[in-house]
């Protein structure tokens, strides 16, 4: 049995995806309307790869099977497939789709406000924090994303009050409760986007949330236009989605292809804000910044890089692996990288090495002396902790 997806693009009909008997997931522009490729794999022109429209649905959706259970449940359906998913949460994704089953549009007439209480809202941070699942799985060091980590939600603020968010209410903010045995991890992530704001790369606004007996890290969607009552989606991919990989690929995607990627398809000054946004992870520990926490917005007159999101100092968690995600010019580790290695990566992927040197020492001396600033919300001695972790990684640089 053939099963569809239609998708509208910031509100207009893109086109559809289809799933046949095989299990082949394609996706077919609609020949009236004109919006932009939803994403750089799937092109209007040329021939996607085999798997790019599937690969495309499976990263809308979590990586791990538990909390797409979750996520089943919160439903009400019995099963974790990925159309009956996108089904029943197509219409509150990342970026600017919309999907549905059906051929026509939900519309905001009536608008369905649904009020999310805070007693609602700490029962839901609650049973994430409570999710039973190991968080090292195995006798080697376990990847960030990959240990349970990352149950998350969405909400709307309309005003100044929250509600739950659906096809017509976009969501506005995403909430992601962090696991009582990781201490100060949201704080610790707030405090990491404020740098990023601070020293410039660009970063949406964060903070730490108590509602009720409960507190969770919320960040603000930078997929999304509040100019408006109701807020509007813009389009965004991440960098997995743009190059056709699955979820499971994400580890495997190297700094070079990126920039391969962006130099060929976006432009080169993309590939030098990348230098930056890869630069800034290193140095502040995150060595979980894989091809899913880097994203491109797709917007009518050009594509460029977001703003960061997902950045977590990783080396506060010394029980997590804490290989880099993307080598940096071969070095595996955050303190390995020197200014040796930007040059080499800039060789390899021919980048100029005085403008590599230039974002990269830059960026360094600005978090050194942004860094005491920006910890003030941290507990003193996980702030201390952190702040010896960067200066590590970026005093060889000034």
């Amino acid at each position: 049995m053939t099963r569809t997806l239609h998708a509208w693009l910031e509100g207009v009909y893109a086109g559809r995806f289809t799933r046949d008997s095989t299990g082949l997931v394609q996706f077919q522009y609609h020949t009236v309307t004109s919006t932009p490729s939803i994403s750089l794999s799937l092109p209007r022109e040329g021939k996607p790869s085999r798997r790019a429209a599937g690969n495309f649905l499976e990263n809308l959706l979590p990586d791990h099977l538990h909390i797409r259970k979750q996520m089943a449940d919160a439903y009400g359906i019995e099963t974790t497939d990925t159309f009956d998913l996108l089904e029943v949460a197509g219409g509150d994704v990342a970026g600017g789709l919309l999907l549905s089953a059906h051929e026509v549009q939900p519309t905001a007439d009536p608008l369905i406000l649904d009020p999310a209480t805070d007693g609602d809202i700490a029962a839901r941070i609650a049973a994430i924090k409570r999710t039973p699942d190991a968080w090292i799985g195995s006798r080697s060091p376990a990847r960030f994303s990959l240990a349970g980590t990352q149950g998350k939600f969405a909400l709307s603020q309309v005003g100044e009050e929250w509600y739950w968010s659906n096809a017509t209410v976009p969501s506005t903010h995403i909430l992601k409760p962090a696991r009582p045995n990781l201490p100060g991890l949201e704080a610790a992530e707030a405090a990491a986007l404020g740098l990023a704001a601070e020293t410039g790369i660009g970063a949406p606004p964060a903070q730490v949330l108590r509602i009720k007996d409960q507190t969770t890290y919320v960040v603000e969607r930078f997929d999304r236009d509040r100019s408006g009552q109701i807020a509007a989606r813009i389009h965004t991919e991440d960098l997995a989605q743009a190059m056709g990989k699955g979820p499971d690929d994400k580890y495997g995607v190297t700094a070079a292809q990126v920039i391969q990627l962006l130099r060929q398809r976006v432009g080169i000054d993309a590939a030098y804000a990348f230098i930056g946004q890869l630069a800034f992870n290193t140095f502040i520990g995150n060595a979980d910044a894989h091809a899913k926490n880097y994203s491109l917005m797709i917007r009518p007159d050009g594509i460029s890089l977001t703003p960061m999101y997902d950045i977590v100092p990783v080396g506060l968690y010394p029980a997590f692996d804490q290989k880099l995600a993307m080598r940096i010019g071969g070095a595996q580790r955050a303190p390995e990288v020197g200014l040796q290695h930007w040059r080499k990566l800039a060789r390899t992927t021919s980048l100029d090495e005085e403008r590599v040197d230039t974002i990269v020492t830059g960026l360094a001396r600005s978090i050194a002396e942004a860094i005491d600033s920006t910890t003030l919300g941290l507990e003193p001695a996980q702030a201390a902790r952190l702040r010896e972790l960067i200066h590590r990684n970026v005093d060889r640089f000034s």
